[in-house]
C-alpha cells in the first residue's frame, strides 16, 4: 500500500493525517482517510517568560556549583593558613571577635602577633569581584559593579588609603574609640562594610565595590609589612601557596559552537570576526535591488556595490536614505530589502566599535585583514583581562587607558554560517561580482543547500544530530553518553523538542503502515523562533486584537455588522493614506471612498497579483478598489491593466502611499519576482524556504519518502472551502474566537488532513477555480471547490470521532523539588506534613499591605512599624516603611515574618531540623486497595520522589496494601462517564482529589474553568470515586495507539 503522511506542527502540538493513495494512475492522488492523531507536548520553555528551562536549571545550577567552589577554596584557605601556623588548628572566639577590618588597618603599619595577622588574611577571603570579559561584557549588573569599584579606586586615591581594608577600618577603629567613653546602650553602632545595592530598577547603584585586584594588593603590602617582623614564618612559599588558593578562579568552559554549514567538521566562525562581518555586508549588498517608479526591480552595478560596502565598512548602519543620497538615485526609488520595519542595513559593527575614538581610533583600519582578525579572535578568547592588556600594549604599543577600554568592548555575539576556512574561500567570489550567494557558494565549489547523501532510513528515523549533522553543535563524541549529548543538538530548545517528537510520531506510524511515498509538511511561523521572537511575535499578535477590537467598536459606531470581511475593509481603508482620512482614494481610479462609502457594493477588495496566478490570499496581497476598477483589472497584475494608460504615473503616486509589501507589486516584473527563479506560482506554494522547512524536510527525507513543505498560505481558505471549519463541535463559540474551535486539540488533525492534501494537483485545481471566480465581491475565493472524494466529509468526522489525543507524559522524577525560600521552624516538634508557623526574611520595601506587619515575629519592630504605616497608604507603603527602617541603629532592611504553611523539613543529618522548605509541586498519586477491596491514596511529592529510600518499581503501600495504579499529571484514565466509557487527562493531583479533563480539550483549561461562558468544566473525584467509575489506566502512543495498562502499573 501507498501513503501519504500529512504533518501540521506547531510549537507544542503534531497533527498528522495517514491518506491512501490511488496506485492505478500515474500522479499518485488521495483516495482514503487511514488515520488521524495528535501530539501534544511541552516546547521546552517556560510559559511565563518564554525562556528555555534548560537556561532555568542552568542559573541555579551554577549558583550551587559556585558554592560549592568557594565552600572548598576556603577551607583549602582555612588549612593552609593553620598548616603555616598563622591559625590555631581549633577555632578560638578569642581570634574570631577580633574586628578584622581593624586588624587590616594596623597590619599596614604595626606587628601584628600571628594568629591577628591570619585572622587579617583569612578575612581577605572576601576576595572581591573579578570581571570576566566573556561573560561580563554586556551585562547591567556588571556595569553597576564596575562603576562602583572605579569610584571606589577614586575615593581611595582621595583619601589617602593604600588598601581597601585600611579605608573601611579606619572608622571603626575611631568609633570603638569614641566608644571607650561611653556606657552600654549609649555607644555609637559600628560603621556598616557591608557591600549593598541602593534604590531599584536602572537607578540603583552600590557605594563601593571590592575587586580581586584591590584585594590581591592588599594582601601583597600586608605580607610584605608583617614579613619584617615574622620572617621565619612567612616564607615566599608560604606566600605563594595561599595567593595563589586565595586567587584561584575556574576558567570558563568553552560553550558548543555550531558546525559550518559547507564544511561540518569545521566550527563556525565567530560573527565578530572582521572577515565575517565583510562576508555578511557582501552577501547582502548582492541580494540588494532597486525599484524605481514603472521600472522593474535591478541589481546594484559594481560600481554601486563598491561605493555602498565602503560606507557599510565605515560605519555601524547606514540608513536607506543615506544609500539613496550616496548612489544619486531619486527620493521616489525604493529598495528590495527597505519595509517600515527596516530603515538600514547593518555595517561593520565590530570596526565601528573598535574605530571608536577612545579605543582603537582612526588606525584600526590601517591594519590588514589578517591581524584584524587576529586581535578580534585574541579579544574573544582571553579571559584573563589584565592579561589581555599587557598583550595589547606590547603587541601594538597602546596607551593604557586606550588597552583598558580595548579589553573591555563588547563584540558582536554569536556565529556566522562558515568556518573561517570556507568565510576565505567564498568572498573573493562575492567581492569579484555582485554574484547572488547561491552562484558563489558554486564558484567556491559548493552547493548552497543540496546536502544529500543518498542514505535513507525506511524501517525509522533515528535521533536528528545524526542526520543534521550541519545544524547541530558539536557533541562530545563519547560513545558512551547519551545521543544528544554525543552527537550535539539544535540550540533552539522549541526547535529541539519538535523534532524530536516528529521522529516519534513518523516512526510509530511506520511501524503500522509501513514507509510512507509522500510526506507534506507544514510548520508554524513561530515554531524557530527565539525566546525573544516569540515575545515580539505575541506582542504583534496582541497589538493586531487590539487593532481588531478598535475597529470592532467603529463596526459598532457605524452600525455596521462585525465580522472578518468588514475589519479587513476597514484595515485596508486605513492603508490608503494612513496621514489624512479625509483623502483615502482607490489607488486605480482616484475616486475618493469615505468611511459611508467603504461598506458598499460600490467597493471592492482586490488582489493586486490575481489570486489564480500566485495562490496568495495574505494581507499583502490586498487593497481596496472601486468596482469599476475591479472589473478592468480582471486576472491581471497592476501594471499588465493600467501600465499603458495615461493614468499610470498618477496610480503610482497613489501606490507609494501604500505599505512596501504591497508597492513593489505594481512594478512590471512583478509576476516575476515573485516566482523567482525556476519555482512557478505552485511550485512556490509547496516550497516553504525558512531554515527550519529545510531542516524539516532534509529530515524526513531519510525515511526514502518523496517530501515537500508548505507554506501554509492557503489552509485556512481549503480548510473552509471543504467545509472542515464545522466538523468539530463549538467551531463557531465565542470562547474559541474563530472559525475552527482552536479550544479542541483534534483541530491540529483536521489542519493536517487539509495539508495532506495540498500537492500539485489540489493547487492546479484551486488556481483554476479561483480563474474561472475571479472576483474582488468577498474574501472567501474558493466556494464550490469539489470534495476530494464521495463521503469524504462523513469519513473526517468519524476518524475525528475514533481519535485519541496523545499527550506526552513526563514521568522523570527531575523537576524543582521545592520553592527557593528557606523557612525557619519555630516548632520542631510540630507533626510532619500539616500546615505550621515558620517565618522567613522580607525586605522591608516589599512590605505592601498594613496587614502584612501584623506578620512581622519581633514585637518591637511590629509596633514601630505599625506607627510609620499609618501615616501611608498602600501605594507608597514599601517606601515609607523602608525610609523609616534607615533611622533605626542599626538600619532595618529585611525583617522576620510568621506564615503558617505546609512544609519540607531539612534536617541534613541533624536530630531535630534547622530549616524548611515549601515542596514545589507533586510528582504522583499512588492508588491502593485496603483490606476492604476500597481504593485509598497517598501523594508523593516530587521531593520524597527524589529521596534514596523511594522505590519507584514498589507494588505495595506503607500498609502492605496492593498498588492499584500510579498516576501523574498528563497520564490517561479510562472511566464511565455521562453512559459511556470515556478516555480523560488527568490535570492535577492533590491529596483527596484527582481532576481530570477531556483528552481534546486544548486552551488555558483553568481560565475556561473560571470562565462562566465556556462549558468546559474540570472533573473532580476521589479515589474512592474512580473506584465506582471503573477507571483504568491508558497510555496513548504517538501515533494515537490506546492501550490499557495491568493493574499495580
Amino acid at each position: 500500500m501507498m501513503w501519504r503522511l500529512g504533518i501540521d506542527v506547531g510549537t507544542n502540538s503534531i497533527g498528522f493525517s495517514v491518506l491512501e493513495l490511488d496506485q492505478t494512475q500515474e500522479i499518485l492522488k488521495p483516495v482514503k482517510i487511514l488515520d488521524l492523531g495528535v501530539r501534544i507536548f511541552t516546547d521546552g520553555r517556560n510559559p511565563k517568560d518564554l525562556q528555555s528551562l534548560a537556561a532555568m536549571r542552568r542559573t541555579p545550577r551554577g549558583m550551587r556549583r559556585n558554592r560549592d567552589r568557594a565552600k572548598n577554596r576556603n577551607a583549602r584557605y582555612l588549612g593552609e593558613l593553620r598548616r603555616y601556623g598563622l591559625l590555631p588548628d581549633e577555632d578560638r572566639p578569642c581570634i574570631l571577635q577580633l574586628d578584622p577590618y581593624i586588624l587590616r588597618l594596623k597590619g599596614l603599619d604595626e606587628k601584628l602577633d600571628l594568629h591577628a595577622f591570619g585572622r587579617a588574611l583569612w578575612h581577605l577571603k572576601r576576595r572581591g569581584f573579578k570581571s570576566n570579559r566573556k561573560t561580563d561584557g554586556g551585562d547591567q549588573e556588571g556595569g553597576k559593579i564596575r562603576d562602583a569599584s572605579d569610584r571606589t579606586r577614586q575615593t581611595l586615591k582621595e583619601e589617602n588609603c593604600r588598601t581597601l581594608g585600611e579605608w573601611l577600618g579606619k572608622p571603626r577603629l575611631q568609633t570603638l574609640i569614641d566608644n571607650e567613653c561611653h556606657k552600654a546602650g549609649e555607644r555609637k553602632p559600628m560603621p556598616q562594610a557591608r557591600v549593598r545595592l541602593r534604590g531599584k530598577g536602572a537607578k540603583a547603584f552600590y557605594d563601593f565595590y571590592p575587586t580581586r585586584e584591590m584585594i590581591l594588593e592588599e594582601f601583597d603590602l600586608l605580607w610584605q609589612v608583617q614579613q619584617k617582623w615574622h620572617p621565619e614564618v612567612l616564607t615566599p612559599e608560604a606566600k605563594e601557596s595561599l595567593r595563589e588558593t586565595l586567587a584561584f578562579q575556574w576558567p570558563l568552559k568553552p560553550q558548543p559552537v555550531g558546525r559550518c554549514t559547507f564544511d561540518p567538521d569545521q566550527p563556525r566562525a565567530p560573527r565578530a570576526l572582521p572577515s565575517v562581518q565583510r562576508l555578511r555586508i557582501l552577501q547582502e549588498l548582492n541580494h540588494l535591488g532597486i525599484i524605481e517608479p514603472g521600472k522593474s526591480l535591478r541589481s546594484l552595478t559594481l560600481e554601486e556595490r563598491d561605493q555602498v560596502l565602503q560606507l557599510l565598512l565605515r560605519t555601524k548602519k547606514q540608513t536607506f536614505d543615506g544609500i539613496r543620497k550616496a548612489l544619486r538615485l531619486p527620493q521616489d526609488a525604493r529598495f528590495n530589502l527597505e519595509s517600515a520595519s527596516r530603515q538600514h542595513l547593518d555595517g561593520d559593527q565590530t570596526a565601528a566599535r573598535l574605530s571608536s575614538k577612545n579605543l582603537w581610533d582612526k588606525s584600526w583600519r590601517d591594519l590588514s585583514a589578517t591581524e584584524q582578525d587576529r586581535i578580534v579572535e585574541r579579544l574573544l578568547e582571553e579571559q584573563n583581562e589584565t592579561a589581555l592588556v599587557e598583550w595589547l600594549q606590547k603587541e601594538y604599543s597602546l596607551a593604557p587607558d586606550r588597552a583598558d577600554a580595548i579589553s573591555r568592548v563588547t563584540l558582536p555575539a554569536g556565529h556566522g554560517a562558515f568556518c573561517r576556512e570556507v568565510t576565505a574561500r567564498l568572498t573573493p567570489h562575492l567581492e569579484a561580482s555582485v554574484l547572488s550567494f547561491d552562484k558563489a557558494a558554486l564558484a567556491a565549489g559548493f552547493h548552497h543547500s543540496d546536502f544529500r547523501d543518498g542514505e535513507v532510513y525506511p524501517d525509522g528515523l533515528p535521533y536528528y544530530g545524526k542526520i543534521l549533522q550541519r545544524e547541530v553543535a558539536f557533541g562530545s563524541g563519547n560513545p558512551t553518553d547519551p545521543e544528544e549529548k554525543r552527537l550535539g543538538k539544535i540550540a533552539n530548545p522549541t526547535v529541539h523538542v519538535a523534532l524530536n517528537e516528529i521522529r516519534k510520531v513518523v516512526n510509530d506510524l511506520i511501524s503500522i503502515y509501513g514507509t510512507p511515498s509522500q510526506i507534506v509538511v507544514e510548520l508554524a511561523r513561530d515554531l524557530p523562533l527565539s525566546a525573544q521572537g516569540r515575545r515580539d511575535l505575541e506582542k504583534q499578535q496582541r497589538e493586531n486584537r487590539e487593532a481588531n477590537q478598535s475597529r470592532d467598536k467603529e463596526l459598532d459606531r457605524l452600525g455596521i455588522p462585525r465580522s472578518y470581511e468588514n475589519r479587513l475593509r476597514l484595515r485596508l481603508w486605513e492603508e490608503l493614506n494612513q496621514d489624512n482620512v479625509m483623502d483615502r482614494r482607490c489607488v486605480f481610479t482616484g475616486e475618493q471612498i469615505s468611511i459611508e462609502r467603504l461598506f458598499s457594493s460600490e467597493v471592492e477588495i482586490e488582489h493586486l497579483l490575481p489570486f489564480s496566478r500566485t495562490l496568495d490570499d495574505s494581507i499583502g496581497n490586498k487593497v481596496l478598489c472601486m468596482r469599476q476598477a475591479n472589473r478592468i483589472k480582471t486576472n491581471k497584475t497592476p501594471h499588465e491593466a493600467f501600465g499603458g494608460s495615461p493614468e499610470w504615473a498618477d496610480i503610482l503616486n497613489r501606490a507609494a502611499s501604500l505599505p512596501e509589501n504591497k508597492f513593489w507589486r505594481f512594478s512590471p516584473d512583478a509576476m516575476d519576482r515573485y516566482n523567482t527563479g525556476e519555482r512557478d506560482f505552485l511550485n512556490r506554494q509547496l516550497n516553504d524556504t525558512r531554515y527550519i522547512a529545510r531542516l524539516t524536510k532534509g529530515y524526513l527525507e531519510k525515511t526514502g519518502a518523496d517530501t515537500w513543505v508548505n507554506t501554509g498560505r492557503l489552509t485556512s481558505d481549503l480548510r473552509w472551502a471543504l467545509g472542515l471549519d464545522s466538523v468539530l463541535p463549538g467551531h463557531n463559540s465565542a470562547a474559541s474566537g474563530t472559525g475552527k474551535n482552536r479550544l479542541d486539540h483534534r483541530h491540529h488533525a483536521v489542519d493536517a488532513l487539509v495539508v495532506g492534501l495540498c500537492d500539485r494537483s489540489m493547487m492546479k485545481k484551486v488556481s483554476e477555480l479561483a480563474a474561472k471566480q475571479e472576483t474582488a465581491s468577498g474574501v472567501r475565493l474558493l466556494p464550490g471547490l469539489d470534495e476530494p472524494w464521495e463521503d469524504f466529509r462523513d469519513a473526517v468526522v468519524h476518524q475525528l470521532e475514533r481519535l485519541v489525543v496523545s499527550h506526552k507524559p513526563d514521568h522523570g522524577v527531575q523537576g524543582p523539588l521545592h520553592n527557593d525560600t528557606a523557612y525557619g521552624i519555630l516548632d520542631p516538634q510540630a507533626p510532619a506534613g500539616e500546615a505550621q508557623e515558620v517565618v522567613r526574611r522580607v525586605a522591608v520595601s516589599d512590605i505592601h499591605k498594613a496587614s502584612d506587619i501584623e506578620r512581622i515575629r519581633d514585637p518591637e519592630l511590629r509596633s514601630f512599624f505599625q506607627n510609620v504605616a499609618e501615616t501611608a497608604t498602600d501605594k507608597n507603603l514599601g517606601d515609607v516603611l523602608s525610609a523609616a527602617g534607615e533611622t533605626l541603629h542599626p538600619p532595618v532592611r529585611r525583617v522576620r515574618v510568621v506564615e503558617k504553611l505546609r512544609v519540607i523539613p531539612i534536617g541534613n543529618g541533624r536530630a531535630t531540623p534547622f530549616k524548611a522548605y515549601k515542596g514545589d509541586g507533586n510528582y504522583c498519586y499512588d492508588l491502593f486497595e485496603d483490606q476492604k477491596g476500597r481504593w485509598t491514596g497517598i501523594v508523593i511529592n516530587r521531593f520524597d520522589a527524589n529521596q534514596k529510600d523511594f522505590d519507584p518499581h514498589s507494588g505495595t503501600g506503607p500498609d502492605g496494601h496492593n498498588l492499584v495504579m500510579r498516576i501523574r499529571v498528563n497520564d490517561m484514565l479510562e472511566l464511565e462517564h455521562e453512559g459511556s466509557r470515556q478516555v480523560m487527562r488527568i490535570a492535577q493531583i492533590s491529596p483527596g482529589k484527582i481532576t481530570l479533563a477531556g483528552h481534546t480539550e486544548a486552551g488555558s483549561l483553568k481560565a475556561r474553568n473560571a470562565d462562566k461562558e465556556d462549558s468546559f468544566r474540570y472533573l473532580t473525584f476521589s479515589p474512592s470515586s474512580l473506584q465506582k467509575l471503573g477507571a483504568v489506566r491508558v497510555t496513548v502512543s504517538p501515533a494515537g495507539r490506546l492501550f490499557r495498562k495491568q493493574p499495580g502499573q
